[in-house]
């Protein structure tokens, strides 16, 4: 078996650290809470793809990048120095850019083409979000792709790509989880048998890729789902799938950066970059639309490790039979019959020269719901896995007991020794407790994550709630599947029911009943456009101003329902 820890000093890690726009109970102000500090079981989000990337050995300078607008530079670059997550991770540290004209919506693709993000990347990089879980070990993929996507010397074509999706579907389930519409066909057979731990048996060749929302807008639209026959000439048996959801493993070859460069429209990586490529390896003609042509036909000769790409997939490479004529050699008598054409002459102008291969993007579908893969990018997602992760046994159990190899996300110990637990309290094993939190007598907690410096009051109830840092909770609050946000607080007596959210810093009344699904948020500055509309109302209606009814909550927030 190849050595790891020498796979990946060829690859740079990019991680997008986005807005968070489904997150928006939490992420409402990304200047001083952005989506990529947002706690999954007492941990920082960013930390989860920080211990994958240093797991598989990327550690080197400038090997993992983070890429964040410049409104939330100043809180991540604060947190990378003083959470005690993150300042734990080893050394060297990840830098940190933000490029000039990047916002909350900037696409994807567009990230990629800013000068200062091409700057940072000087050799075959992968591009990952800040939500990413993963428990599949990354030098698996890099041991992947440098198998069956990069080649080997002389290969006639350059190095593919390898995307990651996995399933929706199983023990990890949750509702309303965004899925993406997968077509593959099935690589050659290989030569050598797979070893045991081999990603190989579940690893295809993309033809397309698209949104399940796109795909609904093409048969709503088509009143069918429209198949070229293109697709079934190349590819006589393929495979569709509809329940998997894009993981945005993006594992990219160096020239990757002069593909988006030809192509100024596409906007985001999955949909455009993964998809037309993915469709350039049948569909007739989109070879030169988008301008694979002339880089497939020539070497990238952009930064010093084009040299990569180009001396593992030289286009002058020459075989022996090109220098040496070795039928002169041989002995055995060639017929000239052997020189007549099989097949009746054409007419030169119906010749159709071939094309250059497009190399291949390589889809590596993740068979089962474990090892566990997982974008936490809603609510729900925030929850399930964070009560996922707080149920894993501990990595420094009590007593040596034999015991699996734990989980890389496994916390050292369930409650931290700092934690302060009254007598009379039951608190279930599957339920993680941060520093510096005071639990009072009576109360009861089941499946939850409690996070740094919290306040449970005596005699409250939680079930499979999160509780973010610096949260106070009052006596006999009764939460049920609930996600409280940093420094809120929950008034004696309130009862918050399932896919309940409260804002970071909200203040729910005390013996405030909500609904299931209620989210609890305020709105800054209502006022002053309150009184903004009803000043222009005035000067309108000769001076008689509008009212407005704001049902405000403590500090003259609004509930909204």
């Amino acid at each position: 078996m190849p050595a790891r820890s020498p796979a990946s000093p060829d690859f740079q890690a990019l991680i997008l650290c986005g807005p968070g726009l489904s997150f928006n109970t939490f992420t409402s102000t990304p200047e001083d809470f952005p989506k990529a500090l947002v706690p999954i079981a007492n941990r920082p989000m960013i930390w989860y793809p920080l211990d994958w990337c240093q797991r598989m050995s990327i550690t080197t300078a400038e090997g993992i990048t983070l890429i964040t607008p410049q409104s939330s530079r100043k809180v991540i670059e604060d947190a990378l120095s003083r959470n005690p997550h993150l300042t734990s991770l080893p050394h060297p540290r990840a830098d940190l850019i933000s490029p000039e004209g990047l916002s909350q919506n900037t696409g994807t693709a567009e990230i990629l083409r800013f000068p200062e993000v091409q700057a940072v990347i000087n050799g075959h990089f992968m591009v990952l979000p800040c939500d990413l879980i993963s428990e599949l070990a990354g030098i698996t993929l890099l041991e992947t792709w440098m198998v069956q996507a990069a080649g080997t010397i002389g290969s006639p074509t350059l190095p593919g790509a390898l995307g990651v999706w996995f399933p929706t579907k199983g023990e990890h389930a949750v509702k309303g989880e965004e899925t993406n519409f997968v077509i593959t066909a099935q690589l050659p057979p290989s030569t050598v048998f797979p070893h045991a731990d081999s990603l190989r048996p579940n690893l295809s060749k993309l033809v397309y890729a698209t949104t399940t929302d796109t795909l609904n807008d093409i048969t709503e639209d088509k009143k069918c789902l429209p198949i070229r026959h293109g697709l079934l000439r190349k590819h006589g048996r393929i495979r569709t799938l509809t329940t998997t959801r894009d993981a945005h493993i993006y594992l990219f070859p160096y020239w990757t950066l002069d593909f988006i460069n030809q192509n100024p429209t596409f906007d985001s990586i999955g949909e455009d970059i993964v998809g037309w490529w993915a469709k350039a390896s049948w569909q007739d003609g989109l070879v030169p639309k988008l301008g694979l042509d002339k880089i497939l036909s020539h070497p990238p000769t952009t930064s010093n490790t084009s040299s990569k790409d180009a001396e593992n997939t030289s286009q002058t490479y020459t075989t022996i039979e090109d220098e040496i004529d070795l039928l002169s050699m041989s002995s055995t008598h060639i017929s000239n019959l052997l020189t007549l054409p099989s097949t009746p002459p054409t007419s030169p102008n119906k010749q159709k020269p071939p094309g250059p291969t497009v190399p291949p993007f390589l889809a590596y579908i993740h068979p089962s719901p474990t090892p566990l893969i997982r974008r936490i990018d809603t609510p729900a997602l925030l929850l399930h896995t964070s009560l996922h992760l707080a149920s894993l046994p501990p990595s420094t159990p009590p007593t040596p007991t034999p015991t699996p190899t734990p989980s890389p996300h496994a916390h050292p110990l369930k409650y931290h020794p700092t934690a302060s637990i009254a007598p009379r309290t039951t608190i279930s094993a599957d339920t993680l407790i941060a520093a510096n939190t005071t639990i009072a007598q009576h109360s009861n907690i089941k499946n939850c994550v409690i996070g740094a410096g919290c306040t449970i009051g005596a005699g409250a109830r939680l079930t499979r709630c999160v509780v973010m840092d610096e949260v106070e909770v009052g006596e006999k609050v009764v939460m049920t599947g609930a996600v409280v946000g940093s420094r809120a607080r929950v008034g004696k007596g309130c009862v918050l029911l399932e896919g309940t959210e409260v804002q970071p810093g909200f203040c729910v009344e005390e013996g405030t009943e909500g609904g299931k699904g209620e989210k609890f948020m305020g709105f800054e500055g209502l006022e002053d456009d309150v009184k903004a509309i009803g000043g222009e109302e005035e000067e309108d209606m000769g001076g008689e101003g509008i009212e407005m009814d704001v049902d405000e909550g403590e500090n003259g927030r609004e509930h909204m329902m």
